[in-house]
């Protein structure tokens, strides 16, 4: 009986830390900050600052990554992760258009994860 509540106290627990990481951690993240500073270098083609700020955010990603798994789908996960890949890509060969269009892209999965 008593392994039942522990058990039971266990996955309750478990929900309400999800359920608190889930909504609290990309807010508190410096991401957001990094997700507009790429969008402006890009904007204004400082390629080099653009490609600096995508090392932060690749840094940031993999720091992050783990406690976004806890409530979200696989597909999210790897959905960011291919983004981010196609701006890398895209910042190396300086194409503005279509790098802004990933940036953008990359915030909104970004904020996805907050919801």
């Amino acid at each position: 009986m008593k392994v039942n509540i522990r058990i039971a106290l266990g996955i309750t627990a478990a929900i309400v830390l999800a359920y608190l990481l889930h909504n609290a951690f990309p807010v508190s993240s410096p991401m957001d900050k990094y997700l507009e500073e790429v969008e402006a270098a890009i904007l204004a083609e400082e390629w080099p600052k653009a490609r600096a700020t995508l090392e932060k955010i690749d840094k940031e990603w993999k720091r992050s990554r783990f406690l976004i798994a806890v409530n979200n789908g696989q597909l999210d996960i790897q959905e960011f992760t291919r983004t981010l890949a196609v701006l890398h890509a895209y910042a190396r060969v300086e194409d503005r258009a279509s790098a802004y269009a990933e940036a953008a892209h990359l915030k909104e999965r970004w904020w996805g994860f907050a919801e």
